[in-house]
């Protein structure tokens, strides 16, 4: 992926999680562009089970929203889960997503129809969370 440039409508990217003071890889987080429109973003955050529950994927999802809305400057950036999986339904919400729905039975996945929450966070809205002169709107 260091070929790809991480802002194509259409594609998805990957960022690798590195422990900083190993450099050991425990997970990545993604951006995926909006093909209609480029100012929208979906992401997405996986880690190894033996790094879940520390805090790596709100940090990780922290950056790439600063990245996406700060440096490439998104509008407005979503993100779906099962609701089964209580751990990211928390990282979004730490993040200061709001539940904007629930999809029944909406993805084919493992063999079964699951649902989908989504969560969704605005330009504005990430920069009031922000500390500091920017976070003034």
């Amino acid at each position: 992926m260091l070929r790809e440039h991480p802002d194509m409508p259409g594609q998805w990217f990957q960022f690798a999680m590195e422990l900083r003071a190993t450099g050991e890889m425990i997970g990545d987080c993604g951006a995926g562009i909006d093909t209609e429109d480029p100012r929208q973003a979906e992401i997405g955050f996986t880690l190894r089970p033996e790094f879940q529950g520390r805090g790596y994927a709100t940090e990780g999802a922290q950056i790439l929203l600063d990245y996406l809305i700060g440096v490439r400057n998104k509008h407005r950036v979503v993100g779906r889960c099962d609701p089964r999986n209580t751990a990211s339904v928390a990282v979004l919400e730490r993040l200061g997503m709001r539940r904007e729905g629930h999809l029944r039975e909406s993805t084919w996945a493992k063999g079964e129809w699951t649902d989908d929450l989504l969560y969704a966070i605005l330009d504005w809205e990430w920069q009031e969370r922000q500390p500091g002169p920017a976070a003034a709107r």
